[in-house]
């Protein structure tokens, strides 16, 4: 029988942080229910960014991680690359700290529109637009429909980091830097997550 009102995200163990490049940190925390990780990335700059806040009720052990590097007062922007509970649960630190919100244009027509407690004060960006962040230049790159219909890449050109909308989800505990082809098993779970088909494409139609 399902528990009523149960967070399905169940991140029991530790939240790490890793600094990954130059300024940039992962911060991450294994989900036992589902396998997979959880993974936020802070970008240390004259204006610091979050992309990620992780789910609901994950959000303090995430902004732990956040003041090892930086005060959370001097947190800029936060970073959402599309409209789903692991990708922005958080948000509601937006309370305590001098943080905007960033997404896609998508996203604030479709999804911020119209809902309780969502913040009105945000910014939205379209295909190929930057934003400057100091040394730090983030060109966004539109990609609807590819894991959601607002889905949205980040490419870091400073560094030439790119930040997918979860085209990379790895089953298990992975290391910060991935140096194993875990390609099957990927494959594997997008299949079984209904990312997409489980089939081959038909061809006798």
């Amino acid at each position: 029988m399902r528990e009523i009102g149960k967070n399905k995200f169940s991140v029991h163990g530790d939240v790490e942080i890793s600094e990954i490049s130059n300024g940039i940190y992962r911060i991450s925390g294994f989900d036992d229910a589902f396998g997979i990780t959880f993974n936020q990335f802070l970008i240390d700059d004259e204006q610091p960014t979050l992309i990620h806040t992780g789910p609901f009720g994950m959000y303090k052990k995430i902004e732990e991680k956040v003041k090892e590097v930086i005060p959370l007062q001097k947190l800029t922007y936060v970073a959402f690359l599309h409209f789903e509970s692991d990708e922005w649960g958080g948000m509601a630190f937006l309370d305590s700290a001098n943080a905007r919100l960033v997404c896609s244009d998508l996203s604030s027509k479709l999804n911020l529109t119209g809902w309780y407690n969502i913040p009105v004060d945000h910014i939205s960006f379209w295909d190929n637009e930057n934003l400057k962040t100091g040394k730090r230049i983030f060109k966004f790159i539109m990609t609807p429909h590819i894991h959601h219909w607002d889905s949205m890449m980040i490419f870091e050109e400073t560094t030439k980091s790119l930040f997918p909308s979860d085209l990379f989800i790895q089953p298990g505990n992975n290391k910060s830097v991935i140096e194993e082809d875990l390609s099957d098993k990927m494959l594997a779970l997008y299949r079984g997550a209904g990312i997409f088909a489980s089939e081959g494409p038909k061809t006798n139609i």
